[in-house]
């Protein structure tokens, strides 16, 4: 199985999925929730594959201004491969009015953000049944996921404490969720003491690109490697990291925000996409292969030398 590129074909194995599975795929896109505590209606949309299930499922935080209808080309990916993904629209979406110019509270934004989590790990059933697969997700075998800001939302369901208004820590830690996948995300920020990494201690994947600087919006940027730091600084004995050379922060716009970054890069976004397939696969499925593969592979000659694998 390959991949088209130029020059040398870049490799797939049985482990390393960076084409799509064999099963199609359904959407629920428009499923909706009334949530009473932060007044609002919040939007999900679950892709899921079109069989029998039940599947593991992930939660994915999508990332800032963007909306749960710009990650199809993960979601439908990780659904060929038998997983079923559950994106919620947080507050900070374009498509639900808000802009930098006329922002809602930080804090607003940040809380509902984790609201929107839990209010999800609650209410599975519920979700199940709107879209249509009552029954068919595996609830002891959940993944949270995001992308950049969504990131480290997902970050604090995996563990890492919250520094509240009056300087204390309080964890959003959620036992129910078994590992944690980090596209692009973030890294150390004066919001999040040293100390508070060691409690992120479930299974770990973070992903980045060498053309992703640690841009904030404020304060310093920092080097392309702060993206992973799911990967450099959480207490997980279970971690890996995938960079992909000169990849950027959207893949080319592929991913989050239509148009932003450079040229389209889907062969970035495949091996991406494929190395998180496998690490699902090793701690959702507990597929032994999948595991040693995480463990032992490398993925430069796999990847044309575009792609290379870290572990912990």
């Amino acid at each position: 199985m390959t991949i088209g590129t130029a020059g040398r074909a870049a490799q797939a194995t049985p482990e390393f999925k960076p084409q799509p599975g064999p099963l199609s795929i359904k959407s629920a896109a428009a499923i909706s929730f009334r949530v009473e505590d932060q007044a609002k209606d919040l939007q999900i949309r679950v892709t899921y594959p079109d069989g029998p299930g039940p599947w593991p499922a992930i939660i994915f935080s999508h990332g800032a201004m963007s909306s749960k209808d710009f990650y199809n080309r993960v979601a439908d990916h990780w659904a060929t491969h038998g997983y079923a993904t559950i994106l919620p629209t947080h507050l900070d979406s374009e498509s639900l009015g808000y802009s930098f110019k006329n922002p809602l509270p930080r804090e607003k934004v940040f809380f509902g953000r984790i609201g929107d989590m839990q209010f999800i790990l609650n209410h599975l059933d519920e979700i199940a049944g709107k879209a249509g697969i009552a029954g068919k997700i595996e609830k002891t075998k959940l993944a949270v996921a995001g992308h950049s800001f969504g990131g480290w939302t997902s970050l604090i369901l995996a563990g890492l404490p919250v520094k509240m208004p009056d300087g204390s820590l309080k964890s959003f830690a959620d036992s129910r969720i078994k590992a944690l996948v980090s596209y692009n995300g973030i890294g150390p920020m004066d919001e999040i003491p040293d100390a508070a990494w060691a409690k992120v201690a479930i299974p770990v994947f973070a992903a980045s690109g060498t053309n992703d600087p640690g841009a904030t919006g404020s304060g310093p940027v920092h080097p392309w490697r702060w993206r992973i730091g799911a990967y450099d600084y959480a207490g997980s004995k279970e971690k890996y990291a995938v960079s992909i050379t000169m990849g950027d922060h959207y893949y080319g716009g592929l991913i989050c925000r239509e148009g932003a970054g450079g040229k389209p890069d889907p062969e970035g976004l495949s091996f991406v996409n494929g190395s998180s397939t496998a690490f699902m696969d090793a701690y959702l499925k507990d597929d032994k292969s999948a595991k040693k593969f995480l463990r032992t592979a490398d993925l430069r000659p796999l990847t044309n030398d575009r792609a290379f694998l870290e572990r912990s």
